[in-house]
């Protein structure tokens, strides 16, 4: 019984060694919200490592320590539930503001203008 445990949480461990190389359960690098105004692309990866915004700034829903969960559009929708804004209203005011919070402090900020995030489709 106690062999056949281990051999169980060896398999285990190798299985999940074999997805988590394989990216599986990795974050994606960059997101792209397709709008109606155009195309908004987002680099989670620069946004993540590369300026080291803690998580929580933009996942505000997780708790203390979690690394995975939910994404901006499992609660913010095309219009306004209740309290909680719609995805337009709450990029424009975390996405936006925060790059605008950075401007002021003469920090590296990303994009404010419209047609600087998105982007309309060639005809």
């Amino acid at each position: 019984m106690k062999k056949r445990l281990i051999s169980v949480g060896i398999l285990a461990g190798f299985l999940f060694s074999i997805l988590m190389v394989t990216g599986v359960f990795a974050a994606k690098d960059v997101i792209t919200f397709d709008v109606p105004y155009g195309k908004v692309t987002f680099n989670h990866k620069q946004h993540a490592e590369t300026l080291k915004i803690d998580c929580m700034k933009c996942h505000h829903t997780w708790k203390k320590g979690e690394t995975t969960g939910k994404l901006c559009v499992d609660c913010h929708k095309a219009k306004a539930e209740g309290k909680t804004p719609s995805m337009k209203d709450a990029a424009h005011k975390d996405c936006k503001g925060c790059h605008e919070e950075a401007k002021k402090a003469n920090k590296p900020a990303g994009p404010t203008g419209c047609t600087q995030c998105h982007v309309k489709a060639k005809k």
